[in-house]
């Protein structure tokens, strides 16, 4: 019992820990927020609009990522591992500034123009054209907040971090509900253009005093070992950016296409739900975890970091999965209508793909702090390829649940291929 008490105290004094325990404010209530957010969409619109939304939000990530160059990652790791030089995080900070413009300008038009395909490949209807117009006319605001978030996130100004969290997410619940309440699905749609973009003014309100943030405004002449730093992480992220919500908008037309609408928007509650718990974990490992590894550079204790986080991480989330299982009517009954009742067959295999997921990414964050670019995007194209055509056969064999026995197997592979690349280091680092 004493080593139990002694190992539980020594985690709790972790880094990893202490900003789980900031994060955890955080994520309670961004869970909260959700909770309550879902519930009232989930009602108003019912699972056909739960799907369209899914659908869109998928494509709010896509173009958003790519707005912004997609270097957020990298911004984050070279900021981290530059803790010491000043002039050097400057620099790294004003040419992701000049990439960001350039990206940014460039999807917006390509927005506006190809708008009607645009909502024709999202919607199959025309009918919400104007909310694709609207996004791409405010995405300026979405890609300075995500960049400044990466900043802020490399500077390990984790409690700033976590604050501009919580009050985008209580935003974020008061337009959602009220656009909702008054217009519908329309309304709802829009709502996720109105929150991607309204938070950044919560964001400049943290961040207008920090010391590197006339940095931002600096355009020093463009250096092409930066370009090419934040290039390799821009493809890496571009890659993972794109082919993440492609996989998902791939799975989720299927089910429309060869079960129903109504079927589709019940597997998309269900990745809410996995969402929404697995945010306490993803968080942390966002705000810390990247720029801790970032930072070392000897492979023992790269080693030793990822196995301390997993014992950690790992059993914790085991525990999460198993209550949340053991309660799914209660979730089904909190969160949504009695039109999701059938979600219930998919909780099981849901849950052990999210345990699986979350340790493939403990190990996967390796390709990033350690720049590994054509690695990763061989195991992400794998990864949502597999998730893809596994879906495709197992949907096919045993219907909605099929798809949770796709993702459940599709981690599982991942991890399996992720260990093996970084073998050297997990298994013979001295």
């Amino acid at each position: 019992m004493k080593r139990i008490f002694l190992r539980i105290s020594t985690a709790a004094k972790t880094d990893f820990v202490k900003v789980s325990s900031w994060s955890a404010l955080s994520t309670l209530i961004k869970m909260i927020a959700g909770f309550v957010s879902i519930k009232i969409v989930a009602r108003i619109i019912g699972p056909s609009g739960i799907a369209l939304m899914g659908q869109f939000m998928n494509s709010i990530a896509m173009i958003g990522s790519l707005s912004t160059g997609a270097i957020g990652q990298g911004v984050t790791k070279y900021i981290a591992e530059n803790y010491e030089q000043p002039e050097k995080q400057k620099t790294i900070i004003g040419h992701a500034v000049r990439i960001t413009l350039y990206s940014t300008i460039l999807m917006s038009l390509l927005s506006i123009i190809f708008y009607r395909r645009i909502g024709e490949f999202i919607f199959r209807t025309h009918e919400y054209d104007s909310v694709i117009v609207l996004f791409a006319l405010t995405l300026c605001l979405y890609s300075f907040n995500m960049l400044l978030i990466s900043i802020l996130n490399g500077f390990k100004l984790f409690k700033k971090y976590i604050v501009i969290n919580i009050v985008s997410s209580l935003l974020a619940l008061a337009v959602s509900v009220l656009m909702v309440l008054f217009f519908g699905l329309y309304g709802a749609l829009l709502s996720c253009v109105l929150t991607q973009t309204v938070v950044v003014v919560v964001t400049l309100v943290y961040v207008y005093k920090e010391p590197w943030f006339s940095s931002l405004f600096s355009f020093s002449r463009l250096e092409r070992s930066v370009l090419k730093k934040l290039g390799s992480f821009g493809l890496m992220a571009i890659v993972a950016a794109v082919l993440f919500p492609l996989s998902q908008l791939a799975v989720r037309s299927y089910i429309a296409d060869h079960i129903s609408l109504d079927s589709a928007g019940i597997w998309e509650g269900m990745n809410r739900i996995s969402t929404m718990y697995l945010s306490v974990i993803t968080t942390s490992i966002a705000i810390f975890y990247l720029p801790r590894l970032s930072e070392i550079k000897e492979d023992l204790l790269i080693k030793q970091e990822v196995v301390k986080t997993a014992k950690i991480v790992l059993p914790v989330l085991l525990i999460v999965c198993f209550i949340i299982y053991l309660g799914r009517d209660l979730v089904i009954w909190a969160l949504f209508s009695k039109e999701f009742v059938s979600m219930r067959d998919l909780f099981g295999m849901q849950m052990a793909g999210d345990f699986l997921k979350i340790a493939s990414w403990l190990v996967s964050f390796l390709f990033w702090s350690r720049a590994m670019t054509w690695q990763f995007i061989f195991a992400e194209i794998f990864g949502s390829v597999s998730l893809v055509i596994l879906s495709r056969i197992l949907i096919d064999q045993y219907g909605l649940v099929g798809s949770t026995y796709a993702y459940a197997l599709n981690y599982f592979i991942y991890l399996v291929l992720v260990v093996f690349i970084f073998r050297k280091i997990l298994f013979h680092a001295r």
